[in-house]
C-alpha cells in the first residue's frame, strides 16, 4: 500500500484536509501532519525563533505549532517511519493560480516535498473566481476529484516536480494540463486606528487582474475546467543571463 502525507496551510481542523483524508484512506495509508492553526500566505517560511511542538491527535495525525514547511520537515525527519510515496498539500480554501504560487503556503508545502525528491501535489478549491464573498466549498466532491487525479499521477515516475491542481465549482469534469497564466494585483494596505489612537494596518487582497491565454490555468478555470499544472523549480533566465554576461564582458570596476 502506498503512503500519502497530507499537509495544508488552513490548519489541522480545516474541512479541506479532513475531506482529503476521508477520500484517500480508502486506498492509501494516509498521514496528516499539519499546522495547528491557519498559516495562509507563508510560502515556504520556516520557524526559527521559537521551539516547535508536536501534538498527536490520532494514530497517524499530528498538529504542529509551525508553518506548512515546518510540518513537512518534521513529518519526514521525525514522524513518518519511511519516506512517503507522495505529498498532498491542501485542499486550500480558495484559488492558487499563476503568481499565487510564490505566496501560497499550500504550494509551499508541495515545494518542500520537492526539496526531498518526493512528488507533491498542491490542491485548491475555487468557489467563485476572484470573489471576496465566495459560495460554499464543495469539499467531498473536491476530495473525490483529487483522489482520482492522484491515482493517475502515482502511475508516473515523476520526481523533482510539483503539481498544482485548481478545482473550480461548478466545473464540466474536464481536466486541462495547463501552464501558468498571469494574476497580478497590488494588495490593499488598510490603515486604521486602535482604541488608543495609534495607527495599525491590515493587508488586503486587492483586486486581481487576470490574464490567461488559452492553455493557461486561468483560462481553464474561467472555462469551468479543472486545471493541473506541473511546475519545475528553475528561476534561471538563461537567455537574459547570456545578454547580461555580454554586457559585462569587458566591464571592470
Amino acid at each position: 500500500m502506498k503512503t500519502i502525507l497530507l499537509t495544508n496551510d488552513d490548519g489541522f481542523y480545516s474541512k479541506g484536509i479532513v475531506s482529503l483524508k476521508d477520500a484517500l484512506e480508502k486506498k492509501y495509508q494516509v498521514w496528516i501532519v499539519a499546522p495547528d492553526r491557519e498559516k495562509s500566505a507563508i510560502s515556504m517560511a520556516l520557524t526559527l525563533n521559537h521551539p516547535l511542538r508536536i501534538n498527536q491527535i490520532e494514530t497517524d495525525s499530528y498538529a504542529v505549532n509551525g508553518t506548512t514547511a515546518d510540518c513537512v520537515n518534521i513529518a519526514l525527519q521525525k514522524i513518518l517511519p519511511a519516506k512517503p510515496d507522495f505529498i498532498v498539500s491542501g485542499m486550500n480554501l480558495g484559488e492558487n493560480l499563476s503568481e499565487d504560487i510564490f505566496f501560497s503556503g499550500t504550494v509551499g508545502g508541495a515545494f518542500c516535498g520537492y526539496l526531498y525528491g518526493i512528488p507533491s501535489l498542491a490542491v485548491s478549491l475555487i468557489a467563485g473566481l476572484g470573489q471576496h464573498q465566495q459560495q460554499p466549498f464543495e469539499f467531498k466532491a473536491g476530495a473525490e476529484i483529487t483522489a482520482k487525479i492522484l491515482d493517475k499521477l502515482l502511475a508516473y515516475n515523476h520526481e523533482n516536480v510539483v503539481y498544482n491542481l485548481n478545482i473550480p465549482f461548478p466545473n464540466n469534469g474536464q481536466i486541462a494540463v495547463t501552464t501558468l497564466g498571469s494574476k497580478r494585483y497590488t494588495p490593499d494596505i488598510i490603515e486604521r486606528l486602535d482604541p488608543r489612537g495609534r495607527k495599525y494596518y491590515w493587508t488586503g487582497t486587492g483586486t486581481p487582474n487576470y490574464d490567461g491565454l488559452e492553455g493557461s490555468d486561468i483560462w481553464a478555470v474561467q472555462n469551468k475546467m479543472i486545471s493541473l499544472s506541473i511546475i519545475k523549480y528553475d528561476l534561471n533566465a538563461k537567455a537574459e543571463s547570456a545578454n547580461l554576461s555580454s554586457a559585462f564582458e569587458r566591464f571592470k570596476l
